[in-house]
Protein backbone atom coordinates (compact mmCIF):
# COMPACT_ATOMS: atom_id res chain seq x y z
CA UNK A 1 0.00 0.00 0.00
CA UNK A 2 2.50 2.33 0.75
CA UNK A 3 4.92 2.27 -2.01
CA UNK A 4 2.50 2.41 -4.56
CA UNK A 5 0.01 4.90 -2.76
CA UNK A 6 3.19 7.90 -2.72
CA UNK A 7 3.35 8.28 -6.23
CA UNK A 8 1.69 11.60 -5.89
CA UNK A 9 2.86 12.95 -2.72
CA UNK A 10 6.88 12.36 -3.32
CA UNK A 11 8.98 14.45 -5.79
CA UNK A 12 9.00 13.74 -9.39
CA UNK A 13 12.73 13.87 -9.74
CA UNK A 14 12.25 16.45 -12.75
CA UNK A 15 15.08 18.35 -12.55
CA UNK A 16 15.99 21.90 -13.75
CA UNK A 17 18.15 21.89 -16.32
CA UNK A 18 20.44 24.26 -18.32
CA UNK A 19 20.21 25.18 -21.86
CA UNK A 20 21.29 23.53 -24.42
CA UNK A 21 24.64 23.18 -25.08
CA UNK A 22 25.62 26.39 -27.71
CA UNK A 23 28.23 28.92 -27.95
CA UNK A 24 27.72 31.91 -26.01
CA UNK A 25 26.46 35.76 -27.72
CA UNK A 26 28.38 38.12 -27.67
CA UNK A 27 26.65 40.31 -25.17
CA UNK A 28 25.78 42.59 -27.37
CA UNK A 29 23.72 41.00 -29.75
CA UNK A 30 22.18 38.90 -26.59
CA UNK A 31 20.86 42.65 -25.42
CA UNK A 32 20.09 43.18 -29.12
CA UNK A 33 18.02 39.88 -29.00
CA UNK A 34 16.51 40.16 -25.44
CA UNK A 35 15.26 43.61 -26.68
CA UNK A 36 13.19 43.07 -29.98
CA UNK A 37 11.47 39.54 -28.35
CA UNK A 38 9.64 41.85 -26.34
CA UNK A 39 7.66 42.71 -29.63
CA UNK A 40 7.05 39.55 -30.88
CA UNK A 41 3.53 39.21 -29.07
CA UNK A 42 2.51 42.82 -29.39
CA UNK A 43 4.25 43.29 -32.16
CA UNK A 44 5.14 40.28 -34.61
CA UNK A 45 5.97 42.17 -37.98
CA UNK A 46 8.30 44.73 -35.91
CA UNK A 47 10.13 41.45 -34.05
CA UNK A 48 10.34 39.92 -37.37
CA UNK A 49 11.97 43.22 -38.96
CA UNK A 50 14.24 43.42 -36.18
CA UNK A 51 15.67 39.89 -36.10
CA UNK A 52 16.19 40.07 -40.25
CA UNK A 53 18.26 43.43 -39.14
CA UNK A 54 20.37 41.20 -36.96
CA UNK A 55 20.93 38.40 -39.30
CA UNK A 56 22.53 40.88 -42.17
CA UNK A 57 26.18 40.10 -43.66
CA UNK A 58 28.29 37.99 -41.67
CA UNK A 59 25.39 37.33 -38.84
CA UNK A 60 23.74 35.51 -41.43
CA UNK A 61 24.85 32.11 -40.79
CA UNK A 62 25.77 32.85 -37.12
CA UNK A 63 24.05 29.67 -35.30
CA UNK A 64 24.23 30.96 -31.79
CA UNK A 65 22.15 33.73 -32.70
CA UNK A 66 19.57 31.94 -35.10
CA UNK A 67 18.90 29.61 -32.33
CA UNK A 68 18.61 32.37 -30.14
CA UNK A 69 16.34 33.94 -31.84
CA UNK A 70 14.46 30.65 -32.54
CA UNK A 71 14.52 29.88 -28.58
CA UNK A 72 13.10 33.57 -28.30
CA UNK A 73 9.94 32.77 -30.64
CA UNK A 74 9.59 28.99 -28.54
CA UNK A 75 9.65 31.05 -25.40
CA UNK A 76 6.66 33.18 -26.64
CA UNK A 77 4.91 30.60 -27.86
CA UNK A 78 5.10 30.98 -31.58
CA UNK A 79 6.82 27.08 -32.62
CA UNK A 80 6.21 27.63 -35.68
CA UNK A 81 8.80 30.22 -36.20
CA UNK A 82 11.05 28.55 -33.83
CA UNK A 83 11.32 25.72 -35.90
CA UNK A 84 12.06 28.23 -39.26
CA UNK A 85 14.81 29.75 -37.61
CA UNK A 86 16.17 26.00 -36.26
CA UNK A 87 15.68 25.31 -40.33
CA UNK A 88 17.64 27.90 -41.04
CA UNK A 89 20.34 27.14 -38.65
CA UNK A 90 20.29 23.41 -39.83
CA UNK A 91 21.05 24.63 -43.61
CA UNK A 92 23.99 26.90 -42.14
CA UNK A 93 25.36 23.73 -40.41
CA UNK A 94 23.49 20.59 -41.13
CA UNK A 95 26.21 18.81 -38.09
CA UNK A 96 25.77 21.07 -34.71
CA UNK A 97 24.54 19.38 -32.39
CA UNK A 98 23.17 22.50 -31.45
CA UNK A 99 20.56 22.68 -33.93
CA UNK A 100 19.25 19.27 -33.25
CA UNK A 101 19.40 19.92 -29.39
CA UNK A 102 17.06 23.01 -30.56
CA UNK A 103 14.57 20.81 -32.95
CA UNK A 104 14.12 18.42 -29.62
CA UNK A 105 13.29 21.42 -27.77
CA UNK A 106 10.66 22.23 -30.24
CA UNK A 107 9.15 18.78 -30.77
CA UNK A 108 8.86 18.26 -26.51
CA UNK A 109 7.32 21.71 -26.94
CA UNK A 110 4.64 19.87 -28.32
CA UNK A 111 4.60 16.91 -26.98
CA UNK A 112 6.32 14.58 -29.22
CA UNK A 113 8.46 12.50 -27.14
CA UNK A 114 9.23 10.42 -30.34
CA UNK A 115 10.87 13.38 -32.41
CA UNK A 116 12.17 14.85 -29.97
CA UNK A 117 14.26 12.13 -28.77
CA UNK A 118 14.91 11.54 -32.53
CA UNK A 119 16.80 14.78 -32.87
CA UNK A 120 18.42 14.30 -28.99
CA UNK A 121 19.89 11.34 -30.77
CA UNK A 122 21.47 13.27 -33.20
CA UNK A 123 22.97 15.52 -31.34
CA UNK A 124 24.83 13.02 -29.52
CA UNK A 125 25.60 11.55 -33.11
CA UNK A 126 27.70 14.41 -33.83
CA UNK A 127 28.86 15.39 -29.83
CA UNK A 128 28.65 11.98 -28.45
CA UNK A 129 30.05 14.73 -25.05
CA UNK A 130 27.15 16.73 -25.59
CA UNK A 131 25.55 16.10 -22.16
CA UNK A 132 22.17 17.91 -22.24
CA UNK A 133 20.90 15.77 -25.12
CA UNK A 134 21.31 12.54 -22.70
CA UNK A 135 19.91 13.95 -19.81
CA UNK A 136 16.54 15.64 -22.12
CA UNK A 137 16.41 12.64 -23.82
CA UNK A 138 16.48 10.82 -20.36
CA UNK A 139 13.47 13.32 -19.41
CA UNK A 140 11.90 13.03 -22.04
CA UNK A 141 11.15 9.15 -22.09
CA UNK A 142 10.91 8.79 -17.89
CA UNK A 143 6.98 9.09 -18.08
CA UNK A 144 6.86 6.96 -21.41
CA UNK A 145 9.32 4.33 -21.33
CA UNK A 146 11.61 4.65 -18.24
CA UNK A 147 13.93 1.97 -19.81
CA UNK A 148 14.85 3.86 -22.64
CA UNK A 149 16.04 6.85 -20.05
CA UNK A 150 17.97 4.46 -17.88
CA UNK A 151 20.14 2.85 -21.03
CA UNK A 152 21.07 6.40 -22.32
CA UNK A 153 22.11 7.56 -18.92
CA UNK A 154 24.26 4.38 -18.62
CA UNK A 155 25.96 5.56 -21.66
CA UNK A 156 26.70 9.04 -20.32
CA UNK A 157 27.84 7.09 -17.56
CA UNK A 158 30.05 5.40 -19.18
CA UNK A 159 31.76 7.50 -21.19
CA UNK A 160 32.27 9.73 -18.09
CA UNK A 161 31.92 8.15 -14.89
CA UNK A 162 32.93 11.27 -13.07
CA UNK A 163 29.46 13.27 -14.19
CA UNK A 164 27.70 13.37 -10.89
CA UNK A 165 24.69 14.32 -12.51
CA UNK A 166 23.72 11.28 -14.18
CA UNK A 167 22.91 9.34 -10.93
CA UNK A 168 20.55 11.81 -10.12
CA UNK A 169 18.49 11.27 -13.21
CA UNK A 170 18.95 7.42 -12.95
CA UNK A 171 17.26 7.51 -9.36
CA UNK A 172 14.58 8.91 -11.28
CA UNK A 173 14.45 7.10 -14.61
CA UNK A 174 14.50 4.17 -11.56
CA UNK A 175 11.89 5.64 -9.55
CA UNK A 176 9.16 5.88 -12.57
CA UNK A 177 9.65 1.82 -13.12
CA UNK A 178 8.85 1.20 -9.40
CA UNK A 179 12.61 0.12 -8.60
CA UNK A 180 12.94 1.96 -5.40
CA UNK A 181 16.13 0.25 -4.68
CA UNK A 182 18.00 1.14 -7.82
CA UNK A 183 16.93 4.35 -7.55
CA UNK A 184 18.01 4.48 -4.10
CA UNK A 185 21.70 2.92 -4.92
CA UNK A 186 21.98 5.85 -7.95
CA UNK A 187 21.79 8.38 -4.84
CA UNK A 188 24.04 7.15 -2.87
CA UNK A 189 26.74 7.77 -5.15
CA UNK A 190 25.45 11.10 -5.99
CA UNK A 191 24.72 11.74 -2.31
CA UNK A 192 28.30 10.64 -1.38
CA UNK A 193 30.24 12.32 -3.89
CA UNK A 194 28.48 15.34 -4.90
CA UNK A 195 27.09 18.55 -3.40
CA UNK A 196 23.31 18.18 -2.25
CA UNK A 197 21.15 20.95 -2.12
CA UNK A 198 17.67 20.61 -0.45
CA UNK A 199 15.93 19.13 -3.24
CA UNK A 200 18.23 16.40 -2.94
CA UNK A 201 17.93 15.55 0.97
CA UNK A 202 14.08 15.71 -0.10
CA UNK A 203 14.30 13.01 -3.00
CA UNK A 204 16.78 10.83 -1.24
CA UNK A 205 14.85 10.70 2.37
CA UNK A 206 11.81 10.20 -0.02
CA UNK A 207 13.56 7.08 -1.79
CA UNK A 208 15.13 5.86 1.71
CA UNK A 209 11.49 6.03 3.38
CA UNK A 210 10.21 4.05 0.20
CA UNK A 211 12.91 1.59 1.17
CA UNK A 212 11.79 1.46 4.51
CA UNK A 213 15.06 2.64 5.60
CA UNK A 214 13.31 4.84 8.11
CA UNK A 215 16.19 5.60 10.70
CA UNK A 216 18.39 7.07 7.82
CA UNK A 217 15.76 8.72 6.11
CA UNK A 218 15.01 10.48 9.30
CA UNK A 219 18.34 11.84 9.51
CA UNK A 220 18.55 12.73 5.41
CA UNK A 221 15.35 14.84 6.36
CA UNK A 222 16.84 16.43 9.99
CA UNK A 223 19.99 17.14 7.23
CA UNK A 224 17.49 19.18 4.70
CA UNK A 225 15.20 20.65 7.46
CA UNK A 226 18.67 22.31 8.87
CA UNK A 227 19.19 24.07 5.52
CA UNK A 228 15.47 25.22 5.16
CA UNK A 229 13.47 24.76 8.10
CA UNK A 230 10.05 24.73 6.52
CA UNK A 231 10.46 22.39 4.08
CA UNK A 232 7.34 20.76 3.26
CA UNK A 233 8.53 17.40 2.03
CA UNK A 234 11.18 17.04 4.70
CA UNK A 235 8.22 17.88 7.81
CA UNK A 236 6.01 15.12 6.29
CA UNK A 237 9.01 12.62 6.24
CA UNK A 238 9.78 13.31 9.64
CA UNK A 239 6.25 13.17 10.76
CA UNK A 240 6.13 9.88 8.64
CA UNK A 241 9.86 8.24 9.70
CA UNK A 242 8.81 8.65 13.34
CA UNK A 243 5.56 7.25 13.25
CA UNK A 244 7.26 4.00 11.49
CA UNK A 245 10.26 4.07 14.00
CA UNK A 246 7.05 3.61 16.92
CA UNK A 247 7.95 7.18 18.21
CA UNK A 248 4.78 8.60 18.66
CA UNK A 249 4.69 11.23 20.96
CA UNK A 250 7.57 12.97 18.47
CA UNK A 251 5.73 12.09 15.88
CA UNK A 252 2.62 13.54 16.93
CA UNK A 253 4.56 16.52 17.72
CA UNK A 254 6.14 16.32 14.26
CA UNK A 255 2.62 15.94 12.75
CA UNK A 256 1.24 19.41 14.52
CA UNK A 257 4.35 21.29 12.73
CA UNK A 258 3.55 19.95 9.51
CA UNK A 259 -0.56 20.72 9.87
CA UNK A 260 0.64 24.33 11.15
CA UNK A 261 -1.07 26.09 8.03
CA UNK A 262 -4.16 23.99 8.39
CA UNK A 263 -4.92 26.04 4.34
CA UNK A 264 -2.14 24.00 2.73
CA UNK A 265 -3.18 22.88 -0.66
CA UNK A 266 0.03 20.20 -0.31
CA UNK A 267 -1.91 18.22 2.28
CA UNK A 268 -2.94 14.80 0.52
CA UNK A 269 -4.75 11.67 2.16
CA UNK A 270 -1.66 9.69 3.56
CA UNK A 271 -0.67 13.00 5.43
CA UNK A 272 -4.05 12.52 7.35
CA UNK A 273 -3.89 8.57 7.82
CA UNK A 274 -0.55 9.18 9.16
CA UNK A 275 -2.06 11.99 12.00
CA UNK A 276 -4.37 9.69 12.83
CA UNK A 277 -2.13 6.57 13.05
CA UNK A 278 -0.05 8.78 15.28
CA UNK A 279 -3.16 9.94 17.70
CA UNK A 280 -4.46 6.35 17.48
CA UNK A 281 -1.23 5.23 18.72
CA UNK A 282 -1.03 8.36 21.34
CA UNK A 283 -4.25 7.40 22.74
CA UNK A 284 -6.47 10.20 21.13
CA UNK A 285 -9.31 8.26 19.31
CA UNK A 286 -11.62 11.09 18.59
CA UNK A 287 -8.95 13.31 17.11
CA UNK A 288 -7.69 10.13 15.00
CA UNK A 289 -11.37 9.40 14.11
CA UNK A 290 -11.34 13.05 12.93
CA UNK A 291 -8.33 12.48 10.83
CA UNK A 292 -9.16 9.50 9.09
CA UNK A 293 -12.25 11.32 8.08
CA UNK A 294 -10.52 13.75 6.20
CA UNK A 295 -8.04 11.11 4.90
CA UNK A 296 -11.56 9.53 3.35
CA UNK A 297 -12.37 12.66 1.72
CA UNK A 298 -8.59 13.49 0.15
CA UNK A 299 -9.12 10.67 -1.34
CA UNK A 300 -11.22 12.48 -4.32
CA UNK A 301 -11.02 9.23 -6.59
CA UNK A 302 -11.83 6.61 -3.79
CA UNK A 303 -8.31 5.00 -4.77
CA UNK A 304 -7.32 3.77 -1.65
CA UNK A 305 -9.87 1.66 0.42
CA UNK A 306 -7.26 1.02 3.10
CA UNK A 307 -8.32 3.95 4.73
CA UNK A 308 -11.69 2.79 5.25
CA UNK A 309 -9.78 -0.58 6.46
CA UNK A 310 -7.67 1.68 9.13
CA UNK A 311 -10.80 3.21 10.21
CA UNK A 312 -12.87 0.36 10.56
CA UNK A 313 -9.48 -1.44 12.45
CA UNK A 314 -9.67 2.10 14.44
CA UNK A 315 -13.14 1.76 16.04
CA UNK A 316 -12.83 -2.33 16.45
CA UNK A 317 -9.78 -1.68 18.60
CA UNK A 318 -12.53 0.81 20.14
CA UNK A 319 -15.01 -1.64 21.03
CA UNK A 320 -17.17 0.38 18.79
CA UNK A 321 -18.54 -2.18 16.45
CA UNK A 322 -21.60 -1.11 14.89
CA UNK A 323 -19.19 1.75 13.31
CA UNK A 324 -16.65 -0.83 12.78
CA UNK A 325 -18.49 -2.73 10.85
CA UNK A 326 -19.90 0.19 8.81
CA UNK A 327 -16.29 1.69 7.60
CA UNK A 328 -15.75 -1.99 6.60
CA UNK A 329 -18.45 -2.42 4.08
CA UNK A 330 -17.09 0.97 2.84
CA UNK A 331 -13.60 -0.62 2.35
CA UNK A 332 -15.40 -3.85 0.37
CA UNK A 333 -17.47 -1.55 -1.27
CA UNK A 334 -14.32 0.58 -2.61
CA UNK A 335 -12.22 -2.73 -3.44
CA UNK A 336 -15.20 -3.99 -5.96
CA UNK A 337 -13.98 -6.86 -7.71
CA UNK A 338 -11.06 -6.59 -6.24
CA UNK A 339 -12.21 -8.71 -3.40
CA UNK A 340 -10.59 -11.49 -2.34
CA UNK A 341 -11.62 -14.26 0.28
CA UNK A 342 -9.07 -12.74 2.91
CA UNK A 343 -11.51 -9.76 2.75
CA UNK A 344 -14.40 -11.49 3.32
CA UNK A 345 -13.32 -13.44 5.94
CA UNK A 346 -12.15 -10.81 8.01
CA UNK A 347 -15.52 -9.38 7.38
CA UNK A 348 -17.33 -12.23 8.71
CA UNK A 349 -14.81 -12.55 12.05
CA UNK A 350 -15.78 -8.79 12.45
CA UNK A 351 -19.47 -9.58 12.91
CA UNK A 352 -18.65 -12.41 14.85
CA UNK A 353 -16.83 -10.28 17.28
CA UNK A 354 -19.53 -8.01 17.64
CA UNK A 355 -21.80 -10.68 18.67
CA UNK A 356 -19.35 -11.71 21.25
CA UNK A 357 -19.06 -7.95 22.44
CA UNK A 358 -22.96 -8.49 23.53
CA UNK A 359 -22.93 -11.16 25.45
CA UNK A 360 -23.33 -10.06 29.15
CA UNK A 361 -19.76 -11.28 30.49
CA UNK A 362 -17.98 -9.58 27.24
CA UNK A 363 -19.68 -6.23 27.56
CA UNK A 364 -17.05 -3.49 27.21
CA UNK A 365 -18.50 -1.21 30.23
CA UNK A 366 -20.32 -3.77 32.39
CA UNK A 367 -20.34 -0.53 34.96
CA UNK A 368 -22.67 1.25 32.59
CA UNK A 369 -24.59 -1.73 31.89
CA UNK A 370 -25.20 -2.59 35.08
CA UNK A 371 -26.50 0.86 36.08
CA UNK A 372 -29.41 1.05 33.34
CA UNK A 373 -32.36 -1.12 32.40
CA UNK A 374 -30.77 -3.83 29.68
CA UNK A 375 -33.36 -4.86 27.26
CA UNK A 376 -32.06 -8.25 27.03
CA UNK A 377 -34.70 -9.11 24.13
CA UNK A 378 -33.28 -6.45 22.34
CA UNK A 379 -29.62 -7.34 22.63
CA UNK A 380 -30.07 -11.18 21.75
CA UNK A 381 -32.29 -9.92 18.84
CA UNK A 382 -29.02 -8.12 17.68
CA UNK A 383 -26.48 -10.40 18.83
CA UNK A 384 -28.34 -13.19 16.62
CA UNK A 385 -28.73 -10.40 13.53
CA UNK A 386 -24.63 -10.33 13.96
CA UNK A 387 -23.87 -14.20 13.57
CA UNK A 388 -26.40 -14.32 11.03
CA UNK A 389 -24.28 -11.95 8.89
CA UNK A 390 -21.06 -13.86 10.02
CA UNK A 391 -22.77 -17.42 9.31
CA UNK A 392 -23.57 -16.12 5.82
CA UNK A 393 -20.21 -14.50 4.82
CA UNK A 394 -18.08 -17.29 6.06
CA UNK A 395 -20.66 -19.88 4.25
CA UNK A 396 -19.29 -17.64 1.33
CA UNK A 397 -15.76 -18.45 2.33
CA UNK A 398 -16.46 -22.19 2.69
CA UNK A 399 -17.25 -22.33 -0.78
CA UNK A 400 -15.21 -20.23 -2.33
CA UNK A 401 -12.09 -22.30 -0.49
CA UNK A 402 -13.81 -25.69 -0.31
CA UNK A 403 -10.11 -27.16 0.31
CA UNK A 404 -9.64 -24.87 3.05
CA UNK A 405 -10.84 -24.98 7.02
CA UNK A 406 -11.32 -21.66 7.81
CA UNK A 407 -14.53 -20.89 6.57
CA UNK A 408 -15.93 -24.33 7.90
CA UNK A 409 -14.28 -24.02 11.52
CA UNK A 410 -15.66 -19.86 11.91
CA UNK A 411 -19.11 -21.17 10.54
CA UNK A 412 -18.88 -23.79 13.55
CA UNK A 413 -17.84 -21.07 16.36
CA UNK A 414 -20.68 -18.88 14.98
CA UNK A 415 -23.57 -21.46 14.98
CA UNK A 416 -21.79 -21.97 18.79
CA UNK A 417 -22.55 -19.17 19.49
CA UNK A 418 -26.45 -19.49 17.98
CA UNK A 419 -26.95 -22.62 20.28
CA UNK A 420 -24.94 -21.87 23.35
CA UNK A 421 -26.35 -24.92 24.83
CA UNK A 422 -25.66 -27.30 21.99
CA UNK A 423 -29.22 -28.62 22.39
CA UNK A 424 -29.83 -27.63 18.46
CA UNK A 425 -26.24 -28.82 17.29
CA UNK A 426 -26.35 -26.42 14.64
CA UNK A 427 -22.39 -26.31 14.94
CA UNK A 428 -21.63 -30.01 14.56
CA UNK A 429 -21.49 -30.43 10.35
CA UNK A 430 -19.36 -27.27 10.44
CA UNK A 431 -16.87 -28.89 13.03
CA UNK A 432 -16.76 -32.16 11.46
CA UNK A 433 -16.17 -30.56 7.83
CA UNK A 434 -12.97 -28.45 9.46
CA UNK A 435 -11.78 -31.32 11.44
CA UNK A 436 -12.08 -33.37 7.97
CA UNK A 437 -9.90 -30.53 6.64
CA UNK A 438 -7.51 -30.15 9.60
CA UNK A 439 -6.59 -34.30 9.75
CA UNK A 440 -4.98 -34.01 6.28
CA UNK A 441 -2.77 -31.87 7.33
CA UNK A 442 0.20 -33.34 9.53
CA UNK A 443 0.80 -29.30 10.99
CA UNK A 444 -2.30 -28.40 12.08
CA UNK A 445 -2.83 -26.31 15.12
CA UNK A 446 -3.42 -28.99 17.78
CA UNK A 447 -5.61 -26.48 20.06
CA UNK A 448 -7.86 -26.00 16.58
CA UNK A 449 -7.96 -30.12 16.40
CA UNK A 450 -9.18 -30.51 20.16
CA UNK A 451 -11.65 -27.56 19.96
CA UNK A 452 -13.29 -29.58 16.97
CA UNK A 453 -12.87 -32.48 18.63
CA UNK A 454 -14.07 -31.39 22.07
CA UNK A 455 -17.38 -29.71 20.38
CA UNK A 456 -18.13 -33.32 19.07
CA UNK A 457 -17.18 -35.27 22.11
CA UNK A 458 -19.75 -33.09 23.86
CA UNK A 459 -22.38 -33.05 21.55
CA UNK A 460 -22.38 -37.00 21.77
CA UNK A 461 -22.04 -37.17 25.15
CA UNK A 462 -25.22 -34.56 25.36
CA UNK A 463 -27.12 -37.24 22.61
CA UNK A 464 -26.17 -40.40 25.02
CA UNK A 465 -24.27 -41.91 22.24
CA UNK A 466 -21.16 -42.53 24.58
CA UNK A 467 -19.08 -44.67 22.09
CA UNK A 468 -18.60 -42.31 19.53
CA UNK A 469 -18.27 -39.64 22.09
CA UNK A 470 -14.86 -41.61 23.64
CA UNK A 471 -14.01 -41.53 19.67
CA UNK A 472 -13.30 -37.77 20.31
CA UNK A 473 -11.96 -37.51 23.96
CA UNK A 474 -9.73 -40.45 22.95
CA UNK A 475 -8.08 -38.44 19.75
CA UNK A 476 -7.59 -35.49 21.98
CA UNK A 477 -5.58 -37.20 24.37
CA UNK A 478 -3.66 -38.74 21.97
CA UNK A 479 -2.82 -35.06 20.94
CA UNK A 480 -2.64 -33.81 24.47
CA UNK A 481 -2.67 -36.39 27.18
CA UNK A 482 -2.96 -34.47 29.89
CA UNK A 483 -6.05 -32.22 28.54
CA UNK A 484 -7.72 -32.18 31.77
CA UNK A 485 -11.50 -31.96 30.29
CA UNK A 486 -10.66 -34.96 28.16
CA UNK A 487 -9.38 -36.90 31.04
CA UNK A 488 -12.48 -36.31 33.40
CA UNK A 489 -14.85 -36.59 30.40
CA UNK A 490 -13.53 -39.98 29.69
CA UNK A 491 -13.86 -40.97 33.82
CA UNK A 492 -17.25 -40.49 33.95
CA UNK A 493 -17.51 -42.33 30.57
CA UNK A 494 -16.21 -45.39 31.95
Amino acid sequence: MKNRSLGFICCCFLFSASMWGQEPLSSDLNQQVTQIAKMIKDNPKGAEEGFDGLLKGKNKKNIPLLLSIGKAYLDAGNADMAKEYAERARKADSKSASVYMFLGDIALAGKDAGAACGNYEQAIFFDEDCYEAYYKYARAYAGVNPQLSVDMLMKLKERHPEELNVDRELANAYYLMGNYSKAKSAYDDFMQKGTPNVQDYGRYAMLLYLNKDYQHSLDMAGKGLAMEADNHLLKRLMMYGLYELKSYPAGLQAANEFFKDPNNPDFVYLDYLYRARLYLANGNNDEAIAEFEKALKADEKKEHPEVAKEMSDAYGKMLKYPDAIRMYQVYMDMLGDKKEVSDLFLFGRLYYQAAGALAPTNTADSTAVAAAPVDTVMIKKQQNEYLTQADTIFAEVSQRVPDNYLGYFWRARTNAMLDPETTLGLAKPYYEAALAQLEKNPNASKSLLIECESYLGYYYFLKEEYEQSKVYWTKILEIDPENATAKQAMEGLQ
